[in-house]
């Protein structure tokens, strides 16, 4: 008798089941693991959007150019994130030499979600460096902190031209010193501060007498006292004086004729060309 048809049937039979099964299987699956990396990634974000508590700080604009002894200004903006509330103040880090930060208003009150301004001015000084610096700028309230906001000033140098002259008040003589009353013209719009002046002899013309009788007169027969008032001299624009600027005249550079054992006829009715100079700072 033969078996086979009895066994065949029932053999495949329940291997179709049993693939069916197994294909419903993964397909529940899927769903679930995709649900709970759903899950994972929305308590993430949470916990994200928790710790971000705080402040943000944002400069406008980034870069600012002036001129030494001048100032300019800058736009701070500070922006509540995650809820933050309370009072907020600034500070700035890394100006130049001689340059100052304040803020108006120095303090602002933050409530959720807003946004506060305050105008940053930064003062330079004339002896400000001449150069291009970065500096940061923060806010804090208490234990909170913001981001630190990057910012850049280029400071450049103001050159700018005056002259100096000056005569000498009364006759020189052996012995005798004289007082040179310095003038200074201003020839800009702005005042300056004179910080250095100085007088030489750039020349002895001798009379065309003692020239035909071969009399020398030099230099070395005079002596120059140095300018020993105070600086630095603010000097208006227009044309100005050491005894304008109430400089005492014992304070003036002074022009002395030496009195030596030598022979000075030379020196008589010679005439003394002076050169002048000085520096400054733009105010």
């Amino acid at each position: 008798m033969d078996h086979r048809p009895t066994r065949t049937t029932p053999f495949h039979r329940t291997r179709v089941p049993l693939r069916a099964l197994i294909l419903a299987l993964v397909v529940a699956f899927v769903p679930v693991a995709a649900l709970a990396a759903s899950s994972g990634q929305g308590t993430s974000q949470g916990n994200q959007a928790k710790d971000s508590k705080g402040m943000t700080v944002t400069l406008s604009p980034s870069s600012r150019t002036v001129d030494q002894g001048q100032s300019v200004t800058f736009t701070v903006a500070a922006t509540s994130t995650g809820g933050f509330a309370g009072p907020v103040t600034f500070a700035v880090a890394g100006l130049p030499a001689g340059a100052t930060a304040s803020q108006s208003p120095s303090l602002v009150n933050l409530t959720s979600g807003s946004t506060a301004q305050v105008t940053l001015t930064v003062a330079t000084a004339t002896t400000t460096p001449a150069t291009k610096t970065d500096f940061t700028i923060k806010a804090s309230s208490g234990t909170t902190m913001s981001n630190t906001a990057p910012g850049q000033l280029q400071v450049l140098e103001v050159k700018r031209n005056f002259g100096v002259s000056g005569s000498v008040v009364g006759l020189l003589a052996p012995g005798v010193s004289r007082g040179v009353d310095l003038q200074i013209n201003n020839t800009n719009n702005k005042s300056i501060a004179v910080t250095n002046l100085s007088v030489q002899i750039s020349q002895v013309v001798r009379t065309p007498a003692a020239v035909a009788a071969n009399l020398p007169c030099t230099a070395a027969d005079y002596h120059i006292a140095q300018y020993t008032g105070s600086y630095p001299l603010t000097v208006e624009p227009g044309t100005s004086s050491l005894s304008r600027l109430n400089v005492p005249p014992g304070k003036w550079p002074q022009l002395k004729m030496l009195d030596t054992a030598q022979l000075q006829d030379g020196c008589k009715g010679a005439t003394l060309k002076l050169t002048y100079s000085g520096t400054g700072q733009a105010n």
